[in-house]
């Protein structure tokens, strides 16, 4: 084993004992990217529950349609995918507004794809820090002083424009200083997949497949 490889193996190794939102935006920020990842069981089973409600509110849109007097007319009529199942489900996760700031702070929007053989749930992402919410300069791999500094005074407990998030939760100081870092880093950060199966039931107890 080379050099390199054995230096990556060991810092991916010691991310991995980070909490799951430090340990993918390290890997992120550092060009380490998914080689050797491995999630907390905790942390899966929390994904793994997100997932029940993929595509949830997806039915709601307005239509035509009979109403129970028989008369046709036009509005949004309740589907199953309204609530959420007791089994992971197909589509896209939007974790934002449930309050669990660990998916959201990680994943963000996933997809969730449970297996044929109804042993694993897959799910999929791109790791990049790009969302319609976030600054473009962020990625934009340009030197910003001025807002990496405005992100440390946040961090710092500064009140110039708040720490609330756009979802009502408060930002946490390890965000600001994650932002910080990129607006102060002058280069391109590369994305990378994420690619778990997970299983669909019972006990992770580390039974997740990565690719």
């Amino acid at each position: 084993m080379s050099i390199k490889k054995k230096f990556k193996n060991l810092a991916s190794s010691g991310l991995n004992k980070l909490p799951p939102s430090a340990n993918l935006f390290l890997r992120y920020y550092s060009g380490l990217g998914s080689e050797g990842l491995n999630l907390s069981d905790d942390y899966l089973n929390k994904v793994r529950e997100s997932t029940k409600s993929a595509d949830e509110r997806s039915g709601r849109f307005d239509k035509e349609f009979i109403n129970e007097e028989g008369d046709r007319v036009m509005g949004t009529r309740l589907s199953f995918l309204d609530f959420p199942s007791d089994l992971p489900r197909f589509g896209q996760v939007n974790p934002y507004g449930t309050g669990n700031k660990e998916v959201i702070q990680t994943l963000g929007r996933f997809q969730s794809t449970p297996q044929a053989d109804g042993k694993y749930v897959n799910i999929r992402d791109t790791y990049d820090m790009v969302n319609p919410q976030e600054d473009p300069d962020l990625v934009s791999g340009k030197f910003q002083p001025m807002k990496g500094l405005s992100e440390l005074g946040r961090a710092l407990g500064g009140t110039v424009g708040g720490n609330k998030g756009v979802y009502g939760f408060e930002v946490s100081p390890k965000t600001r200083f994650a932002r910080a870092a990129m607006y102060l880093t002058p280069k391109k950060f590369k994305p990378f997949g994420i690619d778990i199966d997970i299983p669909m039931t019972g006990d992770i107890n580390n039974r997740e497949i990565y690719k």
